[in-house]
Formats: structure tokens, sequence, C-alpha cells
């Protein structure tokens, strides 16, 4: 597999990576041992192969099963400071990411509120305290809400992002799948005050919308969720792919400004899309429009890829150049939500 897009030397920036895909499964398997949590498989291997994404899984419900999983062990502060610092120092040493924002939902990870979301959020904080001491990096938080909570649990979820926006949280989201199984679109409207008090207090915003739809045999329903996350002033889309697809919706992502975070192995073996020639078209579709794009893993250890890879998978199948590629890295560290400059100046294209 070729990575000579970059020199070994480049710093990288990674702004779409799920805390639960993201931290290698001899991690995870020694934390779920740790705690106490009895796992479902006879030995490691049988752990490993299952909380990784291949062509077998059942689309983004079969996605959300692993994340589950991942979630649950991840569901202590002990877990959470070992998962974040993990993440951060790994991306580092095999990819030198430089730029590494984290997202992770805390309410997932209290065991039902059986433990505090401040000590949730705290431990993250203290993981990427530890990772920037030891590696050149620099890192944030995004704080997740779900689609399937009710709007109280979201707005908590909004209060400890506002709470510690000075110690290392500088954005919100929200992902997860529709609530009790709804057909889109989900009505993201709904979210415009959390939106709004999120952007008060300083906070950057970037919500999951546009990653289905690119082959339904009627979009429109995930047009109007990308359409009604615009209205909200969102600054970033995670994925966001069904903008290739609509001309119209092209011309309003970019004049919204908006960069949309584009997860191309991940859409693959979700089954977002067919396969790398689609993923490939769509990215070049994307390019060609002028619209701005950061590429991403999603989760590099659930998703079984690296940052590196991605970008020499675009290239190689004619999405981007090796130029073009070398401008989204650039582009993302310039976009990140992270305020502290990057250890050193990106290289430019």
């Amino acid at each position: 597999m070729s990575t000579s897009v970059f020199a070994h030397d480049e710093d990288l920036s990674e702004l779409h990576a799920h805390l639960g895909g993201s931290v290698d499964a001899a991690t995870m398997w020694e934390l779920a041992h740790e705690q106490g949590i009895k796992l479902p498989y006879r030995d490691y291997w049988h752990f490993a192969a299952a909380t990784n994404v291949g062509r077998g899984t059942d689309g983004l419900d079969g996605l959300d099963r692993i994340y589950h999983l991942t979630e649950l062990i991840q569901s202590s502060p002990e877990g959470v400071f070992r998962a974040v610092h993990g993440m951060i120092s790994g991306g580092y040493r095999a990819q030198r990411i430089t730029t590494h924002e984290v997202r992770f939902n805390p309410a997932k990870r209290n065991r039902g509120g059986e433990r505090d979301l401040d000590a949730i959020v705290m431990a993250a904080v203290h993981g990427i305290d530890r990772a920037t001491l030891e590696y050149p990096v620099r890192a944030g938080l995004i704080l997740m809400m779900d689609r399937g909570f009710p709007p109280e649990l979201n707005a908590a979820v909004v209060e400890r992002a506002i709470r510690f926006r000075s110690r290392g949280v500088v954005a919100i989201d929200i992902g997860g799948p529709r609530p009790g199984g709804a057909p889109a679109p989900y009505p993201y409207r709904d979210l415009a005050p959390l939106v709004a008090r999120a952007r008060d207090a300083g906070l950057g915003v970037t919500l999951h919308a546009g990653e289905e739809g690119v082959n339904a045999p009627d979009p429109a329903p995930f047009v109007e969720e990308m359409r009604q996350v615009l209205a909200l002033g969102v600054d970033r889309i995670g994925h966001g792919i069904i903008t290739a697809m609509d001309p119209r919706l092209q011309e309003e992502v970019l004049a919204a400004g908006v960069v949309l975070e584009i997860c191309p192995t991940s859409n693959v073996r979700t089954g977002a899309v067919r396969d790398e020639e689609q993923m490939a078209e769509i990215v070049f579709a994307l390019e060609a429009a002028g619209i701005p794009i950061v590429i991403a893993t999603d989760g590099p250890e659930m998703i079984g890829t690296r940052l590196r890879a991605e970008y020499a998978m675009l290239v190689r199948r004619g999405a981007m150049t090796a130029e073009s590629a070398r401008r989204a890295n650039v582009r993302g560290h310039e976009v990140s939500f992270i305020t502290t400059p990057p250890a050193r100046a990106p290289v430019p294209a």
C-alpha cells in the first residue's frame, strides 16, 4: 500500500475520528479485563475481528453495534483517559498526526448515569494533557450529542462542552441512529437553541449529515437534512457526501463556506457508497465544484485504515492529485477548531 503522497516527516491533520473507533484492539481488550467487563468472545482474536468494520458489516446499523461495545469498554474515567491518550499518541507515532480532534459522546460512557459526566470529560482532558506533554501534537475534544437522545440529555452534553471549553473542548457534534429507526429527515432544525448556545460560548459546530442517501431511490430526505444543517450556521459537516449528487446543494455548501469532512474507506465499508470507484467519483466531483474538503479516517482501528492510506487511495483512483491532497491536509490544520498554533507550520502545496 503506497503512502508516497506525503514525506515521512510531513505533519498530518485528522479532524474526524471517533474515540470508539480509534483505539487499538489490544488496549481495548486489556481495558475490558481491567474493568471486569464480560466480553462475548472466546479469545482476543475473535474480539479484534468483531471490532473491525469489514465488508460483512451490516451498514451503519452494524457500525453502531460495534460502537456500543467500544463505548461500554471506555465507560469509566480510567477507560476514557487511556483511550484518548492512546488515540493521540498512537496517531502521532503511526501517522505523524500533529493536529488531532477527538470526538466522543460522554453520555454514552457514564454507564447510564452511574458515572458523573464531568468526571468522564475531565478524564478525556487529562488524556489530552498527557499526550500533548509527550508528543508535539495539538489536540482538542469534540463532544457529541446523539440523535436518539432526549433533548435534555443533548443539552447536558452541550453544557459540559461549554464548561470545559477552556480545558480542551473545542466543538460540539451530533451523530448516532435516528430515534426508533425513523426515516430521514431527522429534525436538525430543533437543535437551533443548542447550536446557538454553543456558538455564543465560542465553540465550533460540526454535525453528522449527508452520509446516507447517495444510492437511495429518493435522496430528497437526505438532501433536506443537509439543508437543515446548513441553516443552523455550522462550520463543518461530518461526511456530507450526498452533496456531490445535487448541484444546487453544492452551490449552497459553497455559499455557506462549510468544510466537508470526508471519510472514504469508512463510507465504502459501511455501504454508504458502492465501492472505492464511486467514492473517488464523489471526491472528484466535490473537488471540481470547489467545495472545501478535508480527508479523515472516521476511526482508523475500527475501519481498518490509516490516514496516509486514505490520501493514497484517492490519488491512485484519480480523485485527487498529490498537490490537491496536500492542500486538503494543510486545510485541515487551518480549519481545525483547535486555536493553539501547530508545533510547526504545515507544508504548503
